[in-house]
């Protein structure tokens, strides 16, 4: 019965939960018991949430009577990176190095400074192989293993909210054929999660439940627990249209405000599902489910299927999990649209998950390095035993055994040097081939860079009624050749960080804007970056329109009206070259 337990604890942005589960002989789950403690206040204020979090965690691990187990436990998606690539199809130890490759040219940090792993996906026939990439960086994951360690736990390591949803999803609805996307509103993130047969695709929103309290406080000059308190008590999503207000001026008011922090998630919701079907080949959803505390807001429901489109329905983390007696059924059930994180690390843990990421900090690094030393440890007390025993023996047998005994270490020394050579000529050879490669690293970067980039900048278009005629690379605010037949002169390394484009745009057809047009399409760039600082193209969160966009208004006299904007590269993607 033991070893049918199952442990796992979710540290939300607002909340600490845990949950014991039974793993059954036919492969599925029962809850057995389940805890759960929120914090207050800003989530967003790191200090006051830390300590509010070390008590919230001793409480649910006292609960759980979890102290001193191995568990891993759950964080959001706000702290991580993650990214899908392709790589070829590949076998044993060069699918490590190609992923590990692409690790370093992904991850927006130096890959020494995070922790990461990797899932591969999709089908073993098909040409190219999906990789899920997972990173966070090493000093705040570690930091939140400390949380864990002061609260009487060992770490058994750290998944991720969005992975452990999609494992819950595929373990509750199997029976799920057509093409659906799982909408996890935390406090501080939108996970969205597109699920078609074996293909998976997730991105993380930057906009959560706290956003909304934020909208509240600041549209009522309240505190920010007045108007946390607000929407929980008395929240609700405005219906709009031809629905009537609610008879409480500040009821109504909350309501709207919170439809319109919800209008804008569903901009972005539907930006990611145009992508993709455009860049990842994905199908339109068929179904959306919604799930995180916040789906639990009146009329939240009618919003989404409203906006979408789609059947809309909540996630239900227990819909193929059994619950035990011993808990409280009416609050599984109220809470099953927010336990899918809890089931699917359960399910992680029991073996049966189509994604296992799991970063390791330190501490788990390090237990595994004991681990793997113990049976040279044991060899060695051995040794040392036997080293012993040879000394008694040498009192009681004389000189010619321990003389056999010198002439084996002997010789086993001569072995391990002989290893020890081998292994400096190797570590020699890796280091040569990892300077030899950095060239080609760098090209590999930048042709996907470029690719991406220009489809980027196409897809941004909002209509025909504007377009570029040419982009040139700029240094420094210079454009670095105005002619590309002439060569490029000049007198030492430079670098390419930024793009001058120049286009066009008309009057009448679809543009109604008028030369607002080309205003619109800068702001859609610089939302981008503002929303996504980790996958922005470009570097555009403090740049105004007035100081990077040129625009030539109408006259009535001409077909068309230039206009020039300038476009900085994030540092990441700054490509060096050298004058001649």
């Amino acid at each position: 019965m033991a070893d049918n337990r199952i442990q796992t604890i979710n540290l939300g942005s607002q909340h600490v939960s845990g949950a014991v589960f039974r793993k059954k002989s036919d492969g599925g789950l029962i809850l057995d018991r389940y805890f759960r403690s929120d914090l207050v206040g800003d989530p967003s204020e790191e200090q006051r949430r830390d300590a509010q979090m070390r008590m919230a965690l001793k409480e649910v691990v006292g609960n759980m009577k979890a102290k001193g187990s191995t568990i891993p436990y759950l964080i959001s998606s706000f702290p991580v990176f993650m990214r899908f690539v392709k790589i070829p199809q590949l076998e044993g130890e060069k699918v490590e190095e190609i992923v590990g490759f692409e690790a370093q040219q992904q991850v927006p940090y130096d890959i020494n400074d995070v922790v990461w792993d990797y899932q591969l996906m999709g089908d073993e026939d098909d040409i190219e192989v999906e990789v899920l990439l997972a990173a966070a960086k090493k000093d705040e994951v570690n930091d939140i293993d400390e949380l864990v360690e002061k609260a009487d736990l060992k770490s058994g390591g750290v998944e991720v909210s969005p992975v452990a949803l999609y494992n819950a999803f595929r373990f509750n609805y199997p029976d799920l054929e057509d093409t659906t996307v799982l909408i996890d509103i935390g406090a501080r993130t939108t996970d969205l999660i597109y699920i078609e047969g074996q293909k998976a695709f997730i991105r993380t929103i930057k906009i959560g439940g706290a956003d909304i309290t934020k909208a509240i406080a600041k549209e009522f000059s309240v505190s920010y627990e007045d108007a946390d308190h607000q929407k929980v008590a008395n929240g609700f999503v405005a219906l709009g249209g031809p629905y009537a207000d609610h008879e409480d001026p500040v009821i109504a008011g909350v309501s709207k405000v919170i439809r319109n922090s919800l209008t804008r998630l569903h901009a972005e919701v539907m930006r990611t599902t145009n992508f993709y079907r455009a860049q990842q080949g994905g199908s339109t959803p068929q179904l959306a489910l919604i799930s995180g505390a916040t789906a639990a807001l009146p009329f939240i429901r009618e919003f989404f299927a409203e906006k979408l489109n789609l059947p809309i329905d909540y996630f239900n983390a227990l819909r193929n999990v059994e619950v035990s007696g011993g808990v409280d059924q009416e609050l599984a059930a109220s809470h099953a649209h927010t336990l899918g994180d809890l089931v699917g690390s359960a399910i992680r843990q029991a073996g049966q998950c189509p994604i296992a990421v799991l970063l390791e900090p330190d501490s788990v690094k390090a237990a595994q390095d004991l681990e793997k030393r113990k049976p040279a440890l044991i060899v060695a007390a051995a040794a040392v035993t036997g080293l012993l025993g040879a000394l008694g023996l040498f009192y009681t047998q004389g000189k010619a055994a321990a003389e056999d005994k010198a002439t084996l270490i002997s010789a086993e020394a001569g072995n391990l040097q002989n290893n020890a050579d081998s292994i400096d000529t190797l570590q020699a050879r890796i280091t040569d081939l990892s300077t030899k490669k950095e060239p080609f690293k760098e090209a590999v970067l930048h042709r996907a860079y470029w690719v991406d980039m220009f489809n980027y900048l196409s897809n941004k278009m909002p209509n025909d009624a504007i377009w570029i005629t040419s982009l040139k690379p700029t240094s420094g605010g210079e454009v670095v050749v105005e002619d590309p037949s002439e060569p490029i002169v000049g007198d030492g390394e430079k670098v390419i960080d930024g793009f001058e484009v120049k286009g066009l745009w008309r009057e009448g057809g679809s543009n109604v804007r008028g030369p607002e047009v080309v205003y619109d399409y800068f702001n859609a760039l610089k939302q981008d970056a503002i929303d996504n600082p980790l996958e922005a193209r470009f570097d555009l969160g403090e740049v105004d329109a007035k100081d990077a966009l040129t625009v030539k208004t109408s006259d009535g006299t001409l077909y068309a009206y230039e206009w020039t904007m300038n476009l900085p590269i994030p540092a990441a993607y700054q490509v060096k070259y050298q004058d001649q």
